[in-house]
Formats: C-alpha cells, structure tokens, sequence
C-alpha cells in the first residue's frame, strides 16, 4: 500500500489508463473520419445529420483528450515527458478531424456548434475559459445597467406624469381663483348699487 499524506492516500496516474484513454480518442477520431467520409458521399438532405453526429464523436474525443492532459500533468515526472508527447501528437490529429468536419460545413453550406473550442493545449483552454468568464461577467453587467436604466426612466416618466397632474391641478385652481375673484367683484358691485340712496318717486 502506497504511503498517506492527511489520511489521504496518493494517487498515482496508471500507464494503462492514459493508454486507455488514448486508444478510446483514437476510436471516437476513427468513427468521425468515418461519418465525414459519409458526409461528403451523403446525399443533400442526409448531411445536416452525418455533420452533426461526427461533431459529436469529436466533442466526446475532446472530452477523452482533457482527461489524457489532466493524466500528462500529472504524472510521475519519469513519465511526464512521453505522456505529454503522445497527448500532442493525438492532439494534432484530432484538430485535423476538425479542420475537416469545417471544411466540410462549408462546402456543402452546412451549420453547426464550432469546433474553435476543442482540442486545445491545456493554458489554451484556461485562457479561453478566462476569455469566456469575462465576457459573461461583462454581459451580467451590461444587464444590469440595461435594468437600472430602465428602472431610471420608468420613475422619470412617472415622476413627469406626477409634475404634470400638479400643474393641471394648479391651473384648474388658478382658474377657480380667477373666478372666484370675479365672483366677489360682481357681489361687491350688487352690494354698493344697494347701499346707494334711492330716488322717491312722487
């Protein structure tokens, strides 16, 4: 029994699961040549579905080839060399798949997920999962701001609304004073033509 660190014991990168793995990439790199060789023979209305099968061998082969680096990576460094040798050149011969199913898409004007994404070094897929955070991290605040500014001019709109029944409202009340006025100078007149001595007639 290997010795334990923490209660934990050490795990060690087998030889036959990174041959393992390596031998199911070159599988799924083998059923994907396959189905792109259908492609190309296929007819018309039978291609959209070969694209699409032979994209998923390789995003399944892409899957397999993360594991193969996290296994390069971290194995003993006796082993680290060769594993790391057999993970590019298995690498490159995927990528070529890829550039194939591409090739193929645009021949035949066929659509699809991108294969910009798979098959790349280990730094490569970190930085394209920081690219990629970032962006979403830009989105999330863009709307956020989109929502803000919204929420900002819905209580501009209301708060114009708001002025506006004020103003209404003070006109209407100017426009009652005014009258009022009237009113009270008509009275005052009435009042003063009562007050004034009347002629007796004889």
């Amino acid at each position: 029994p290997g010795p334990f660190f923490a209660g934990c014991p050490t795990v060690q990168v087998l030889p036959g699961m990174f041959a393992e793995h390596l031998a199911e990439c070159r599988a799924l790199a083998g059923q994907a040549d396959q189905e792109l060789k259908r492609l190309k023979a296929a007819p018309e209305q039978e291609r959209p579905a070969i694209s699409a099968a032979a994209f998923s061998l390789l995003k399944q082969a892409d899957d397999s080839l993360q594991s193969l680096q996290l296994q390069a990576k971290s194995a003993p460094s006796s082993d680290r060399a060769a594993l790391a040798k057999e993970e590019a050149a298995l690498r490159e011969e995927l990528k070529a798949k890829a550039k194939e199913l591409d090739d193929a898409r645009r021949e035949f004007l066929l659509g699809g997920s991108s294969t910009d994404k798979l098959f790349l070094q280990r730094e490569e897929r970190r930085r394209a999962s920081a690219v990629t955070n970032s962006l979403q991290r830009g989105t999330d605040r863009l709307k956020e701001a989109n929502q803000l500014n919204a929420e900002s001019e819905e209580i501009g709109i209301g708060a114009l609304q708001e002025l506006r029944r004020q103003r209404e409202t003070m006109i209407r009340m100017k426009d009652n004073t005014t009258d009022l006025g009237s009113n009270m100078n008509e009275a005052e007149r009435a009042v003063k033509e009562l007050e004034k001595p009347q002629c007796s007639v004889m």
